[in-house]
């Protein structure tokens, strides 16, 4: 993942939806207003997926599967005091063959630390 913005040190990582990126929730207070932007790429290798795959011990329904999937993440926050606000934007690449688009999520996250 790579972060442009002030006082880096503040702040680890961004807030993440799951599956994808590891989000940390931890960040420092601070009296000043601090920034950044980000962009980051995951990629991985699936073996099984039992919602693609079907039923492992009989016959069920099927599709063919993509067995590398990527994922990229973008998105802005912005932290004052004891509060994170952040908006991030996730794309996935196909994860079966006849899959009609990409997938794509968002997420906005309000932290208040105390």
């Amino acid at each position: 993942m790579l972060r442009l913005g002030s006082n880096l040190r503040r702040d680890m990582a961004p807030p993440s939806i799951r599956p994808a990126f590891q989000g940390v929730t931890y960040f420092k207070q601070s009296k000043q207003w601090d920034w950044y932007a980000f962009i980051g790429a995951e990629g991985r290798v699936v073996l099984r997926d039992i919602f693609l795959d079907g039923n492992t011990f009989q016959s069920s329904h099927s599709v063919e599967k993509e067995n590398f999937i990527g994922d990229m993440q973008y998105g802005f926050v912005v932290l004052f005091g004891d509060v994170r606000f952040s908006i991030s934007n996730m794309l996935r690449t196909r994860e079966f063959k006849k899959q009609a688009n990409l997938t794509q999520y968002g997420l906005m996250n309000l932290s208040y630390r105390y």
